[in-house]
């Protein structure tokens, strides 16, 4: 089970989401998408897939994970690792690590 840790963008939506408190459901479904992401990021629910085009992540394998679908989407945009040498065969490791890059609007 991967471990998830947070850049400072995604940190940074679920604190402000968590403090005002706006649109209490669009919180708890993202909470419930990072936990399925947490336990398995294959898991059918997420609808993964590699995102090919996030500003910032060139030549970095990024991938898209389902909050929400339809008017208004929400998506979690994460790669493997702390850093860009992490492999998509390293998640059965114990030390796997996911970094959730960003949580929002899908793009």
């Amino acid at each position: 089970m991967p471990t998830l840790h947070y850049a400072p963008a995604a940190a940074r939506v679920l604190r402000c989401m968590e403090r005002h408190r706006t649109d209490a459901a669009k919180l708890r479904r993202v909470r419930r998408a990072l936990d399925q992401l947490a336990a398995d990021p294959r898991h059918p629910g997420l609808r993964t897939h590699r995102y090919h085009a996030l500003p910032g992540h060139i030549g970095r394998r990024v991938f898209d994970s389902y909050v929400e679908n339809g008017a208004g989407a929400w998506r979690i945009y994460w790669a493997w690792g702390p850093d860009a040498t992490a492999r998509p065969e390293d998640e059965g490791q114990g030390d796997a690590v996911l970094t959730v890059l960003l949580i929002g609007p899908h793009r």
